[in-house]
């Protein structure tokens, strides 16, 4: 995994190809076994939106973005241990739902919704965070 290495802290700070750079933070982060993704948003890689207005291919870009950091961390989506979802509507929850199941499959990880009034710009529908176990060794 690339990523700017904290050594004295044992912390892996990374933001992969794949994703749209963001400043002032990494993507994901690597810590005692864990593995900790920043709220994802609808963005491909080179930051452009993914269907504004649309909570269903918000959703699926979302969970996109999610397993390129899974991967470039060496995991996948049996990985995951926890799941938190923000929404600004109560409307966009069977697609963020449907995306968030087509994603796991049969992998069920404790999961928090929530909705809000509103999120970091008006384009952004919701945002999706995840923690991951890579396992001790890790």
């Amino acid at each position: 995994m690339k990523g700017n290495i904290m050594a004295a802290s044992g912390i892996t700070l990374f933001s992969p190809s794949g994703i749209a750079p963001v400043a002032g933070y990494h993507h994901g982060a690597k810590a005692g076994g864990f593995l900790f993704i920043a709220g994802q948003i609808a963005k491909d890689a080179e930051g452009n939106w993914v269907g504004l207005g649309d909570a269903a291919a918000q959703s699926a870009q979302i969970w996109h973005n999610i397993g390129l950091l899974l991967a470039e961390a060496g995991a996948g989506p049996e990985n995951i241990v926890k799941v938190t979802t923000i929404m600004t509507d109560r409307s966009h929850r069977e697609a963020v739902s449907t995306a968030r199941r087509n994603f796991l499959g049969e992998h069920r990880p404790p999961h928090t919704g929530f909705i809000v009034s509103g999120l970091g710009s008006p384009e952004v529908m919701m945002e999706v965070e995840i923690i991951a176990w890579l396992g001790a060794d890790a």
